[in-house]
């Protein structure tokens, strides 16, 4: 399966915000678990984005394989920031739920999670993201995101 990169999407959505990405970079930095274990946000378009992270040491779940849970925060968080890039400053998402299916052991020396909003929502938007190992798709997430409005 060929990488969809963010770099050349298809416009489907409209940024609310004119300053979506540095938003969407400012969460990334201060917030998620990507970043913490040495994650880049390699793109950003609206409704669109792409993490990448290096294996790195302890990370492994078995011989030369990510760890599973590490996989699953890093789709996480791509999903979020992805239906982050279409909200108005000031909204706040969470995960409300996911379906996260492993299709090949995440191997190799890097893994890229690109995820992109199927449908967004007032307060309920759904996210889909892959996992692609050295290129090649290892895991699949299919998320749930809440929109909360500041009062």
């Amino acid at each position: 399966m060929t990488l969809h990169r963010a770099e050349n999407p298809i416009p489907r959505f409209q940024p609310r915000d004119p300053a979506f990405a540095e938003r969407v970079s400012a969460t990334f930095l201060d917030g998620t678990t990507a970043f913490y274990w040495g994650g880049q946000l390699v793109s950003v378009a609206p409704g669109v984005v792409e993490i990448t992270l290096s294996f790195f040491n302890k990370s492994t779940g078995g011989p030369g394989m990510l760890h599973r849970s590490i996989v699953a925060s890093l789709l996480d968080d791509a999903c979020v920031l992805a239906a982050l890039s279409l909200t108005s400053p000031g909204d706040k998402v969470a995960t409300v739920e996911y379906k996260l299916n492993f299709l090949a052991p995440i191997e190799g020396t890097s893994v890229t999670a690109h995820a992109e909003v199927v449908r967004p929502g007032r307060s309920i938007t759904v996210c889909r993201a892959g996992a692609f190992a050295d290129g090649r798709l290892a895991a699949r997430m299919l998320a749930t995101l809440a929109v909360s409005r500041p009062e």
